[in-house]
């Protein structure tokens, strides 16, 4: 047999603390008893050396012994059945159990158990019966939930929850203490009948370490009743390793607590965990100045009732930071409406500077967009380097209550920049917008001088005791900005997207503006991969191809012209079908010239011209002109046309291009293919008419539906690759769309435009 308990020494430094495996003290409180055997074999492998005192056991004698031995009929299964798992959320169920001692006695005592790493840990204390029958009485219990839900604000329901519990478990003083980012804690409500009063003061991190924090997220209630009694050792056989304590009751106190405690002239302590949002918000530090027994319904109870807490807290901070959120999204989709509507960024950011200042408390703002800088408000001069923020990024902002840590600042610039939300707005970090936050002097009262006592040990090294003064130290606080919580950094990340949104559509435009003479239209800024091939490749294509098919289009219809006036010279009569046939060459060559010259006008500035036409006549010729192109190898060709189609506002000669270029694509993809048909079909739906190019090719490969329509990717083994991406621009001039939907057709190729757009 031997001693459970890890080698932790007596006293720690912070370090030390901070990785301090308090769950493996290895000892209990001595005001209980905890055994725990092996699961399922139930054989006992862990007893406190007080087993005797409540159990009537003999250490020896519990040792490796069967649990069942121990228990009454049913009180052991009963037990088991209620174990709870660590993790499970479930409340301490304290069990009233009849327990046999060895000279066959009974014994009535409170049980708490529960089940961790293959182990069954059980926890025996004094039997008490008032609290648990009072807190189960129905009238007490809606008594108690009713008080607790008025409460509005966070400091009315941190005061009568002060209230409730000192009511309850009869403590001196019970507090309510709050946790900063920092890991600093301050006394927000407290209940005493003490002449002096801990309301306001503030506590270093360093008070809980680590460890101490990790178990209080996980062990919802902790009670000391004497921190002058020793602990109960835990024995065990050797080989048993020692017993996980992070869940129990009874759990041991480590020396450094003790002596803070002792330092504190506190004799008993009771602590409640507030956890919000699935973290630590705060502790319920409940204090006595004489040993005081905490029994097992007193534990239920303010685990209850630390759980009711918790939950209204969340609530309650919840509609805070969803309030807050609102105004955040309000403003960013104001703001991003009016940049997508055109307006420049630094005007919306000009008008919207004091709305954004309102909402995260700042006094001035900045925005930099490349060499350009706007500012508004009260701002530092001459204006800090802000790049080296960018190092701290999270989610692309940084917020920080102490900007001097991270940049130099002279004293003018730290007294109206002490604290800055920054937000980056481009990933080079040239364009960024930034809040500033004016020094914020004020006074933190702290209950003792946040520092440690060094001490110098036999063997040369140093360690850090607990601190032994409690009296009020005041720290005065200079060079900081009031500090931004997490709702303030949600509403920093709100406002970031918009202006990120909106500061990647400005850059865009400018980069589109950059290739082209004049500013171009909303619609064609969403396409500068295309305007600036139309000013270098497309461009010139175009008006080669248009000076060198208009001369033999001229030339065709002078021709036909001349042949008709001389023949009428001659007194040479025509038959009337080969003078129209004549006139209909003129014409053809006349509107072949016309199509030309408009293609060039469009690929050179996008222009249409915009008239009130049938759509199908325009589809009908744009079809002649492919079946013509494609000689002998034509295609069957159906048209399904909706009747009921009404006319509409387009330019014919474009839409007439977009069916050729569709129509000769599809007629090259059915070539050498035994089935060649061709389906064009239209159909209304609602504000729009849908038209479809089918063929019964091969269909489109998966990998070429992403680029199918960018310019300069050709979907043929010929073509220059600007023929679908030009149908595209074409399309989405008019306000339309243009897609290659997946079909159960080999090749589909479907584009909509609006029934009534007037241009």
């Amino acid at each position: 047999m031997s001693d459970a308990s890890a080698a932790i020494p007596q006293q720690a430094s912070e370090t030390q603390c901070d990785r301090e495996q308090i769950h493996l003290i290895g000892s209990v409180q001595p005001h209980g008893a905890l055994i725990a055997a092996h699961d399922p074999s139930m054989r006992i492998s862990h007893a406190s050396e007080n087993s005797a005192d409540f159990l009537g056991w003999a250490i020896e004698e519990l040792l490796d012994r069967d649990l069942a031995d121990l228990f009454e009929t049913d009180n052991l299964a009963r037990l088991l059945k209620d174990a709870t798992v660590p993790g499970d959320r479930r409340l301490l169920r304290p069990q009233t159990v009849k327990l046999i001692a060895s000279n066959g006695s009974v014994r009535e005592l409170e049980c708490i158990p529960h089940r961790h790493e293959g182990k069954v840990v059980l926890e025996f204390l004094p039997s008490s019966h008032d609290l648990g029958e009072a807190w189960e009485e129905e009238d007490l219990r809606r008594q108690i939930i009713s008080d607790l839900v008025r409460p509005s604000d966070l400091a009315e329901l941190a005061e009568l929850s002060a209230q409730i519990l000192r009511r309850v478990n009869g403590f001196d003083r019970v507090m309510i203490y709050r946790f900063a980012d920092d890991g600093h804690g301050e006394v927000i409500a407290e209940d005493t009948d003490q002449s002096d009063s801990y309301l306001g003061l503030h506590y270093p991190a360093s008070d809980i370490p680590a460890p101490a924090r990790r178990h209080f997220t996980i062990n919802v209630v902790r009670a000391i009743t004497d921190i002058h009694a020793p602990a109960a050792v835990l024995k065990t056989r050797a080989a048993e390793a020692p017993l996980d304590l992070s869940y129990a009751v009874l759990r041991a106190v480590p020396a450094t607590h003790l002596t803070y405690l002792t330092n504190m002239g506190v004799a008993a302590s009771m602590s409640v965990s507030l956890v919000s949002n699935d973290r630590l918000w705060g502790l319920i530090a409940c204090h006595h100045y004489a040993p005081r027994q905490v029994s097992p319904q007193t534990l239920r109870f303010a685990e209850l009732l630390a759980g009711t807490i918790s939950a209204l807290l969340q609530g309650i901070e919840n509609r805070s930071q969803l309030s807050r959120a609102i105004e955040a999204e309000k403003v960013a989709f104001a703001m991003e409406r009016e940049g997508r509507e055109g307006k420049p960024l630094a005007r919306v950011v000009s008008e919207w500077a004091p709305e954004m200042q309102r909402l995260l408390d700042a006094q001035g703002l900045i925005l930099r967009q490349g060499d350009e800088v706007h500012e508004f408000g009260q701002v530092p001069k001459p204006r800090p380097r802000y790049a080296p923020l960018r190092q701290n990024l999270t989610e692309g902002i940084v917020a920080t209550d102490n900007l001097a840590s991270a940049i130099a600042l002279d004293p003018a610039q730290q007294a109206l920049a002490a604290g800055v939300g920054y937000m980056e707005l481009s990933e080079d970090g040239r364009d960024y917008l930034v809040l500033v936050r004016q020094t914020f002097e004020h006074v933190v009262n702290w209950a003792g001088k946040p520092e440690t006592v060094e001490q110098q040990l036999a063997d040369g090294s140093t360690q850090l005791n607990p601190r032994a003064s409690f009296a009020i130290w005041r720290e005065e606080r200079l060079g900081r900005s009031k500090p931004f919580d997490p709702t303030d950094r949600e509403a920093l990340r709100i406002l970031r997207r918009a202006l990120l949104a909106l500061n990647s559509i400005e850059r865009e435009r400018a980069a589109i503006s950059a290739q082209k003479e004049a500013e171009a239209e909303e619609q064609r800024l969403r396409l500068a991969l295309l305007d600036a091939a139309r000013k270098t490749s497309m461009g010139e294509l175009a008006s080669a191809l248009a000076h060198e098919l208009n001369q033999p289009l001229a030339a065709v219809s002078n021709y036909v012209n001349a042949c008709r006036q001389h023949l009428r010279n001659f007194d040479n009569s025509l038959p009337e079908e080969f003078d129209a046939l004549m006139l209909d060459a003129v014409a053809e060559a006349s509107r072949a010239a016309n199509l030309v010259r408009r293609l060039r006008d469009f690929i050179a500035g996008g222009a249409l011209h915009v008239e009130l036409v049938d759509l199908h006549d325009a589809i009908r010729q744009g079809t002649d002109l492919a079946m013509l192109a494609s000689g002998s190898d034509r295609p069957e060709l159906h048209f399904d046309f909706d009747q009921g189609l009404p006319k509409i506002w387009m330019d014919p000669i474009q839409i007439g291009q977009v069916i050729l270029n569709l129509a000769m694509n599809a007629i090259t993809a059915m070539r050498g293919r035994s089935q060649r048909a061709l389906t064009i079909t239209t159909e209304l739906k609602e504000d729009w008419v849908q038209i479809s190019v089918r063929d019964t090719g091969p269909g489109i490969a998966p990998e070429m539906r992403e680029t199918l329509f960018e310019p300069f990717h050709s979907s043929t083994t010929s073509g220059m690759g600007i023929g679908l991406s030009l149908c595209r621009s074409i399309v989405e001039a008019h306000g339309g769309r243009i897609s290659a939907p997946e079909s159960k057709a080999a090749g589909l190729v479907q584009f909509v435009l609006p029934i009534d757009r007037t241009g």
